[in-house]
């Protein structure tokens, strides 16, 4: 009779410890492929911070771009205004001096000999009507959106924490096995044009010339 009851506890212990030993095999096997996992739910969630990083930054950059490229353009708008006005003022002074001389034929002692070159003002002027349509042209074509959004990172509810009885098994105490709630989930969310955009600084036409 002890025999047997022995018997019997040496098969139980023996399917105990064949059961801890599949446990175990299975621990460790579930170890290896939670730290794989890890390792690339770990370098996604880091290229997804550098990525929100380098398109905030390129946002920034666009935005202040956009605002240089406007400056820059009312600056060549009003020099080609300049430019214009002088051009005009010039071929009316040189028109009024040849009236002038044409007057004073005849009546005075010496006078030099001048022509107002048409042709070239007519050439000026053609040249400066060509740049004013292309500038036109080139501020409705590549005119720039109202609103240049930028992307951040938005957190991600996953759920519940892990259970109390999940933290007590020994593997998962000696691993430091996580449900992964240690590391954020997020999606990536487009949002408005960015208010703090870097100040450039541009060139005041004083400045330029």
């Amino acid at each position: 009779m002890e025999s047997e009851v022995q018997r019997k506890l040496w098969m139980v212990c023996k399917a105990a410890q064949m059961y801890a030993d599949a446990a175990e095999k299975t621990m460790t096997t579930m170890t290896r492929i939670y730290n794989s996992n890890r390792r690339v739910i770990v370098n996604r969630y880091v290229s997804e911070l550098k990525f929100v990083e380098h398109a905030e930054e390129m946002s920034r950059n666009l935005t202040s771009l956009q605002k240089r490229s406007s400056g820059l353009s009312q600056q060549l708008k009003e020099l080609h205004r300049r430019v214009q006005k002088q051009i005009e003022e010039l071929y009316r002074t040189e028109v009024d001096i040849d009236v002038k001389l044409r007057a004073c034929t005849g009546s005075c002692q010496s006078a030099l000999p001048f022509t107002v070159n048409h042709l070239s003002y007519q050439t000026l002027q053609t040249y400066m009507d060509q740049t004013d349509m292309t500038l036109n042209q080139r501020r409705k074509a590549a005119a720039p959106p109202d609103d240049i959004p930028h992307v951040t990172l938005q957190t991600v509810d996953v759920g519940p924490a892990p259970s109390a009885e999940y933290k007590t098994i020994p593997t998962v105490q000696r691993e430091l096995l996580t449900q992964f709630e240690d590391i954020g989930q997020n999606q990536l969310v487009l949002e408005d044009l960015l208010e703090d955009s870097v100040d450039v600084q541009v060139l005041t036409l004083a400045e330029l010339e």
